[in-house]
């Protein structure tokens, strides 16, 4: 079972890894567009008195892709918020347990909203952006995007816990409940 979890290990952090990277780096492009479509909108109402009609839309779509496509690397990272009063004084092995249960919900959650995206994109095929004139489908694909490397985080850290647990293991890494993943990307 160890080997079969260190294989499973080995290979989501092989496709894990550049998938959050990627994501970061497209995240930084699509939020300097943003910037650059909103200096637009200002420069060219205050200096021409036009209003672009498309630029709030862009920039707003431009947002939520960025804050989708950053996701897996903040879970990666431990980056989200995490109140761990309660949980420091736990021991390591109830902390683990703990970790894989909410790391499992988690993964779940991910899996029924993605199930729930595919209708969701597909609805977006019937609606146009007023701004852009795009299929809102084009925009919504992000989400089952997103959700699928979120799913294979969540798997990533459940079994990275699983492992830790059946080798008792207590040096992992936790933050809150989630193992902290970049420290094999260094090492």
């Amino acid at each position: 079972m160890l080997r079969l979890i260190g294989l499973a290990l080995r290979g989501l952090e092989k496709v894990n890894a550049p998938i959050a990277r990627w994501g970061l780096s497209f995240s930084a492009v699509l939020l300097a567009l943003m910037l650059a479509v909103a200096l637009a909108q200002i420069l060219s109402r205050a200096i021409f008195n036009v209003t672009l009609d498309w630029a709030e839309e862009a920039a707003r779509m431009a947002l939520v892709w960025s804050a989708l496509l950053a996701a897996p690397v903040g879970y990666r990272a431990a980056g989200h918020v995490a109140i761990t009063a309660f949980i420091e004084g736990l021991p390591p092995r109830v902390l683990q347990m703990t970790g894989v249960i909410v790391n499992g919900l988690i993964g779940w959650i991910c899996v029924m909203f993605l199930l729930e995206s595919v209708a969701f994109v597909a609805r977006g095929a019937t609606i146009m952006s007023t701004g852009l004139g795009v299929p809102m489908s084009y925009v919504y694909l992000i989400v089952p995007v997103a959700l699928t490397a979120l799913l294979s985080v969540a798997v990533e850290a459940t079994l990275r816990l699983l492992r830790a647990l059946l080798t008792d293991d207590r040096n992992e890494i936790l933050v809150g409940v989630v193992p902290v993943m970049q420290k094999d990307e260094e090492g």
